[in-house]
């Protein structure tokens, strides 16, 4: 099996298409990226400038509902890399798009 049907097999739900702004933290940096799509596993952006990130660290992605609202702040870990996209897998399921827990 190749990397890309291992991939499939793990993630939770399909996939949707889904773009705006999310900020990516690891440790004591941060990037925004364009988000790429969304599922109740994981995420996918395209690869912000200057980005460190790799396989395997652990970050928090902030999605932002509106301006004037806080930052949704999810725990992830970096699950794939490429020279385009960043792939990220969350460790609780979330809705699509992540929204605040009551």
């Amino acid at each position: 099996m190749d990397d890309a049907t291992n991939d499939d097999e793990r993630r939770i739900g399909d996939r949707t298409p889904f773009h705006d702004r999310v900020m990516v933290v690891r440790a004591e940096q941060a990037w925004f990226a364009e988000l790429m799509d969304l599922s109740e596993g994981g995420c996918g952006i395209a690869v912000p400038p200057d980005s460190a990130l790799e396989e395997e660290q652990v970050v928090r992605l902030f999605f932002y509902e509106a301006e004037d609202k806080p930052a949704v702040i999810v725990p992830a870990r970096v699950a794939r890399v490429t020279a385009a996209r960043i792939g990220f897998e969350y460790h609780e399921p979330q809705a699509v798009p992540p929204k605040r827990r009551a």
